[in-house]
């Protein structure tokens, strides 16, 4: 058995890339990918990482897409959300920024720090908002500083859209713009506009190039009114003081009127520009789309021809003609749609992807004339290439090819497949080359530069050097020119780069980088490396059935035409890209005039041009015909038919249309072919043929054939006719006729259409039913009626009506007779059933007493092996620890509290407003005014006094010494107004600012002694509650446990169960190796554990045993079952789950897949309609014995497992009470030593004497307050998460430490609650331990007010520049302002406050004039 990583069913989020495989069928060999959970729309490299973007999400990538994403940004829960939310720019930008751009809140564009993807900077109507709107940018540099120009589309006729442009911006199309805040530049050289026409721009690219801009595109027109219009450039001019356009020109490739993919290739002064471009014919054709070069120094030079105009800010725009630059197609293919260029060895090398999945690479020669493309990779869906193809930014070796919502990473030469030096070297693959000593090809990388025609043949030097140290390996001089070797030792070969140069009086002729990928057997090598220097009637009016053929080619195909008969030697000429030379294919056979017979040999997928030529004359006419792959199939509608066939059964797949027939075949050998699948490419339908032998549940296989190759499709369950009983025809309902047919139940699934029913009675006219519904019982015909399915019919005869007549006169007979039976079986029955029932109550008390046997046993011998040895533990760090605690229930200010705040802090970017408030919070008098006089509002709310405590807590952060101050203040408040009712209530509740003030000042002041003295015995505490609740079974729909602290998560509904040992072997995985990783591991599971807890325990095991888990996700990973003969991955729900009689679905456990030997509570969410160990109504005892779902239990039978829990984990618990109320090294925190001696001397100036008041008042601020938190809220202090049934068990633990402190005997009965008895015995120890150690802290030594000061200044310290502090400002000031009338009041009122309220007056006065200021 072995874990398998299992395709995401929604598609990695975030999503990983799929890298294992099948446990034991061996490693396969794939191309890494990365999973989108929407289409993509952008992709760009930059640095050491690859940026995609796809829906509302953007990632950040491993080169290698080996792993979890780097960084990534969601602007929404799901990335398909909102509906039309597309990524519109993806631009990288110098300092290590990112500039991104959205079709959300009206076209928003964002630059951000690229190393996490936050954003810096925001700015709304900057890119199109439209979804089929295009948008391109580029960075251009002017007097120091980068600018940006973009190209977008801000509006297209006849689509109406949310977020449609004003009159001003509407004509819109290039604007410059300020990196700093992305807004246009003032003034008039900020935009360009276009005619004020019905047509909008698409732009498809932007690059900068000589001081240049250059932006192609090509007109949007509504769909009713396209014209032909060629795509267009536009030239900008970037080195002047404005922005400004030079000129545009068309882009003629063959008349083609849109432009696909674009791709730069600067190589200095002679560089090139390739596009795609592709024409709108009504039909796909071979030359629907092309590939042309332009020379960028001719572009540049003929836009500079053309009169300049300044860009203007008004509608109008100036008309001129575009003057064309034309080009014949370097490459016609019949459907690119990607394109990347790039130099090798001083060829141009071209990517090309295709729209049916294909990556193909052409390399031109000097004459930039294309050689035979070569297919480097094809997607197996056949999904369009996007237009946009980019190298891998570290290793130049591999290319990232994207498609739909996936990206792969493929290697641009396959170098490996040439046997011999010949066969390399006439490739002309520019990437490879060819070792002649070891007989085999490496990886190479060659530039040549020179003119040797110009050069002596004499002093020539090779020179190999290290690509990284410029170390020289060997030198040698030769008088050849054309050969370049050299003796290297191979010790300083091996995995290394190498340049070898060729150099004639210090001029370089070629550079050659070269890798060498494997060791070598010599001791001394030879490396040869060849560098070549380059100085009648005729046929008319043909049509071809079929024209559509599959790979495999096709023998007989069929040519329409006129004057076959007298033309000789007829070929048929066949022309594709794929193809090195097109093909002359010889006619087969003349059947007449007008029709010819050939064949076609197999090919590449793509559209072909054919033409035909007769006697040594022209080809005629070229037509189309379209190479595809292989058929393939999805899925097949209804997958089960009845053993006499008839029944229409529907494959749904690819490419059917070129299927040559359908063959249904069983294991005996016997195959019957059904039909083809003519003129249909995604569906085909075909009757399933008759085989009586069939037996119930016989699978047959379907295959599809294409030139005599079979290839399987789907599996086609045969099952017994459907057996028909009687029918019912009811003729009151005159003139309607209702019959009703009755049928036995069976597993067909038949629907209405497929049942044909007619009545005829002798002479009559056949009478048709029509089917209107079908329920367990199916309805229709009359009297005498056929029922027919297909090939399948049987005659239905109508029930007689005489046999009523004899059932009325043997009723009164059988009347006596079952009365004198009943009697006798009656009696028998009551004796039997009564024996029955005196068994079962014996077995029933023998099964009762086993249990408790059972019980008392484990109790006494039963013990926990904590796992003494857990790693590190993973505390959260100060931040999130605080936040946590300060803000318990508002997750959301935990993000804000935690951002990066560097700019804020900035002493630049000071808010007057903020700084003022904070002087005024430091105002010692102000602040207890003001929090009083909050307190005092009815609307309040006790919410918002917790809100505000916590926002004080962070704003006063840096200034504890201070904030200690306003605590003893308030808090002697707090007791004058306690004193007057009841001061044993003090601090019980959170009701007063205070309360949740001493809350985070306890948390702050103790989060050391927590980390240092509590948390390993907290941590080991949760640990030892998971391990004992998963020893037993977990109930994974309610989490409840045999093992549990809690009566409430009980599962006392328990079944016998036993442990299962597993040997589970782990794939490995190639980043990860690691020597000392233990691969094949034992597990021990229960038999009644689901699959996924099993793979929780699997990894857990896996996790204990080499100490990580090598990238591996539960999510991600499967579970499959390893035997002899098969694999089969094992599932909680499958074919095999077994549903209850109320349609609830049972999970699958280990014990229903028969593991024989050679959890806990899982974060799956399961609907109503899943049961696991807790069968539906077992809740209810007597529902359930009558229902007989199980057996009868007693929840109180398993009450000792409570016991038994509590004493496994005693110990824990034990030590995790001591390290809290105890003292190292014979000293108390100093916060609680300070606020336990504040409370003493409170209690000793008010004169209270009862010593029950102080420990109250000590129970309620520091156990109450603080410890009862962190113990319920284990996620407070570690990165974990804590699950329900682990809180409920926390909450036994906590109510027992309470208990400890409380100074009230408890007076406990029979009736009392579990948790409460659990500990019954153990309070009166733990309270004599409370009792010494508050006794010990009070006779500690008392502490000066400098120690006190020094600790707090020390932990101010510690945590500065931890919060945000504005937030916590802005936070207060709110609530100042909407209860600000009465605040100024009672200042007003008080005396010693005249400088606050002019204060208070003054930061109104700010917030005011900042809220009049502010903008979006």
């Amino acid at each position: 058995m072995g874990p398998r990583r299992r395709k995401d069913p929604r598609g990695p989020g975030p999503a990983a890339p799929l890298l294992l495989v099948l446990a034991g069928a061996g490693l396969v060999a794939c191309q890494p990918r990365f999973v989108l959970p929407a289409p993509i729309d952008n992709i760009a490299a930059s640095g050491d990482s690859l940026l995609v973007a796809g829906g509302s999400c953007l990632y950040k990538l491993r080169p290698s897409l080996r792993g979890p994403p780097s960084a990534q940004q969601h602007l929404a829960p799901d990335c398909t959300e909102p509906a039309g939310a597309r990524n519109k720019l993806l631009l990288p930008m110098p300092g290590g920024h990112l500039l991104t751009g959205w079709t959300l809140h009206s076209g928003v564009g964002e630059v951000r720090f690229l190393h996490n993807l936050t954003v810096l900077i925001n700015s709304t109507e900057v890119v199109s908002c439209l979804r089929d709107g295009s948008t391109v940018g580029a960075l251009f540099p002017r007097g120091g500083n980068y600018f940006l120009a973009l190209a977008a589309t801000y509006w297209l006729p006849s689509v109406k859209s949310d977020c449609e442009p004003s009159d001003s911006d509407k004509y819109t199309v290039i604007t410059q713009r300020r990196l700093s805040n992305l807004h246009v530049e003032s003034g008039e050289s900020g935009w360009l506009k276009r005619p004020g026409n019905n047509c909008s721009l698409h732009f498809v690219d932007a690059f900068l190039w000589g001081g240049h801009l250059f932006f192609p595109y090509h007109p949007f027109y509504p769909a009713h009114r396209r014209q032909a219009q060629q795509p267009s450039v536009a030239v900008l001019d970037t080195q002047g003081k404005t922005f400004t356009l030079v000129s545009e020109m068309r882009l003629d490739c063959g008349n083609r009127s849109t432009l696909l993919s674009s791709s730069l290739l600067d190589l200095g002064n002679t560089s090139w520009w390739a596009g795609v471009f592709s024409a709108e014919p009504a039909e796909r054709r071979w030359d629907t789309t092309a590939l042309c070069l332009f020379d960028m120094q001719e572009m540049v030079r003929r836009a500079c021809k053309a009169e300049k105009w300044h860009l203007k800010t008004g509608k109008s725009s100036h008309k001129y003609l575009l003057s064309p630059v034309r080009k014949s197609p370097t490459l016609i293919h019949s459907d690119l749609s990607a394109v990347y260029a790039t130099s090798v060895l001083n060829k141009i090398v071209l990517f090309l992807g295709t729209r049916y999945g294909q990556l193909l690479k052409v390399t031109l020669n000097n004459n930039k004339e294309p050689n035979c493309p070569e297919i480097l990779y094809e997607i197996e869906e056949e999904t369009s290439v996007f237009p946009k193809l980019v190298l891998d930014p570290e290793d130049n070796n591999y290319i990232y090819l994207s498609s739909d919502k996936e990206v792969r990473r493929i290697q641009v030469a396959n170098c490996n497949k040439y046997g011999s030096c010949k066969e390399c070297l006439s490739a002309k693959d520019p990437y490879c080359g060819w070792c002649s000593l070891s007989q085999r090809y490496c990886l190479i990388i060659v530039t040549a530069v020179g003119n040797v025609s110009a050069l002596s043949t004499r002093h020539f030097i090779c020179v190999m050097k290290d690509a990284k140290t410029n170390q020289v390996l060997c030198k040698n001089e030769e008088p050849q020119i054309m050969n370049c070797s050299c003796n290297v030792h191979k010790t300083a070969l091996i995995n290394r780069g190498m340049f070898i140069e060729r150099s004639h009086s210090g001029y370089t002729l070629s550079q050659l980088k070269s890798t060498f990928l494997s060791q070598l057997n010599s001791r001394h090598s030879m490396f040869f490396y060849q560098i070549v220097f380059c100085f009648h009637q005729p046929i008319c009016n043909i049509s071809i059935e079929p024209l559509w053929i599959s790979v495999l080619g096709k023998e007989r195909v069929i040519i329409k035409g006129e004057n076959f008969m007298g033309a000789s030697n007829i070929i048929v000429v066949l022309t594709g890209t794929s193809s090195c030379k097109p093909d002359n294919i010889q006619v087969s056979e003349v059947l007449n005039d007008t029709h010819v017979i050939f064949s076609l040999p197999p090919r590449h997928k793509e559209a072909k041009s054919v033409c035909i030529k007769a006697n040594g004359g022209k080809c005629s006419s070229p037509t189309t015909v379209y190479y595809v792959s292989k058929p393939s199939c999805i899925k097949m509608e209804p997958n089960i038919t009845w053993a006499s066939g008839g029944r229409k059964i529907t494959l749904f797949g690819r490419n059917f249309n070129v299927t040559d027939s359908v063959i249904i075949s069983d294991d005996q050998r016997s195959n019957v072919t059904v039909s083809g699948c003519p003129g249909k490419t995604s569906q085909c339908s075909f009757q399933a043929p008759h085989f009586r032998h069939a037996t119930e549940n016989k699978m047959f296989n379907v295959f599809l054939e294409v030139e005599n190759v079979s290839i399987p499709c789907m599996k086609l369950q045969y099952h017994p006719d459907p057996e028909f009983i009687k029918y019912h025809l009811h003729t009151e309902m005159d003139p309607v006729l209702e019959l009703k047919l009755y049928k036995k139940n069976d597993l067909l699934d038949i629907s209405e259409n497929e049942i044909e029913v007619y009545l005829k009675a002798g002479n009559m006219t056949t009478i048709t039913f029509s089917v209107q519904n079908i329920t367990k019982t199916q309805a229709h015909s009359t009297i005498l009626c056929k029922v027919k399915l297909g090939d399948f019919t049987r005659e239905v005869l109508k029930e007689s009506s005489n046999k009523y007549f004899y059932v009325l006169i043997f009723i009164p007979i059988l009347l006596v007779g079952v009365i004198v039976v009943a009697v006798i079986v009656t009696r028998y029955k009551s004796k039997q059933l009564t024996r029955k029932l005196s068994q079962q109550i014996e077995l029933l008390e023998c099964e009762i007493r086993k249990k408790i046997r059972d019980g008392f046993a484990e109790l006494q011998m039963d013990r926990l092996d904590v796992v003494d040895s857990f790693g590190t533990v993973p505390f959260l760090d100060y931040k999130h620890f605080a936040l946590r605690t300060f803000f318990p229930e508002s997750g959301g200010f935990e993000s804000i509290f935690s951002e990066d705040m560097h700019t804020q802090r900035d002493s630049s970017q000071k808010n007057e407003s903020l700084s003022k408030l904070h002087a005024l919070i430091c105002n010692k008098n102000f602040l207890v005014t003001l929090i009083h006089t909050l307190e005092k509002q009815k609307n309040f709310s006790v919410k918002d006094r917790c809100l505000f405590a916590s926002f004080l807590t962070i704003a006063l952060q840096t200034k504890l010494v201070y904030l200690t101050n306003i605590l003893e203040v308030l808090t002697r408040d707090l007791m004058e107004q306690s004193s007057n009712t009841q001061p044993k209530l003090m601090l019980r509740r959170t009701e007063s600012v205070v309360e949740k003030l001493l809350t985070n000042w306890l948390s702050v002041c103790l989060s050391g002694f927590l980390r240092e003295t509590v948390g390993e015995p907290f941590y080991k505490l949760v640990t030892a509650l998971n391990q004992r609740i998963n020893k037993g079974p977990v109930d994974v729909i309610t989490c409840k446990a045999l093992y549990t602290l809690n009566e409430d998560w009980l599962l006392w509904q328990v079944t016998e169960f036993k442990s299962v040992a597993l040997n589970v072997f782990f794939e490995e995985i190639p980043e990860n190796e690691s020597a000392d990783t233990c691969l094949n591991i034992q597990v021990n599971v229960l038999d009644c554990d689901t699959i996924e807890q099993a793979k929780e325990k699997i990894f857990q095991a896996f996790l204990n045993k080499n100490g990580s888990l090598y990238g591996l996700q539960l999510s991600e990973t499967g579970l499959e079952l390893q035997s002899v003969s098969r694999y089969k991955e094992l599932l909680d729900i499958d074919g095999s789950t077994v549903t209850l009689e109320d349609g609830i679905k049972k999970l699958n456990t280990i014990a229903v897949h028969s593991l024989t030997p050679f959890s806990s509570c899982l974060d799956v969410e399961y609907s109503n309609e899943y049961c696991h160990l807790i069968l539906p109504d077992s809740e209810d005892p007597q529902r359930a014995m009558h229902k007989g779902k199980q057996k009868f239990e007693v929840k109180e039978m398993y009450l000792t497992k409570l016991l038994s829990t509590k004493v496994a984990i005693h110990f824990v618990v034990e030590n995790l009470f001591k390290s809290i109320w105890s003292l190292p090294n014979n000293k108390a925190p100093v916060a609680i030593k300070y606020f336990f001696d504040f409370l003493d001397a409170q209690a000793e100036s008010k004169k209270i004497t009862d010593p029950d008041v102080v420990h109250i008042w000590k129970t309620n601020s520091l156990p109450l307050r603080f410890w009862v938190n962190i113990l319920k809220n284990p996620q407070f202090v570690f990165d974990i998460k804590k699950t329900p049934h682990i809180d409920g068990c926390l909450s036994v633990i906590a109510q027992a430490f309470m208990d400890a402190f409380s100074v009230t005997e408890q007076q406990l009965g029979k009736e009392a609650p579990t948790n409460k008895l659990l500990y019954a015995k153990d309070i009166p120890l733990y309270k004599e331990e409370v009792k010494a150690y508050y006794k010990a802290i009070r006779d500690l030594p008392p502490l000066s007010s400098s120690e006190v000061e020094e600790f707090l200044t020390q932990e101010s310290k510690k945590h500065e520049n931890e919060f945000n502090e504005t937030v916590a400002l802005t936070g207060l000031y709110k609530y100042i302002e909407k209860y600000y009338d009465e605040i100024l009041s009672k200042v007003e009122r008080e005396r010693g406050l005249e400088d606050a309220k002019k204060d208070l007056l003054h930061v109104k006065a700010l917030f005011d004039e900042k809220k009049k200021i502010k903008w979006m």
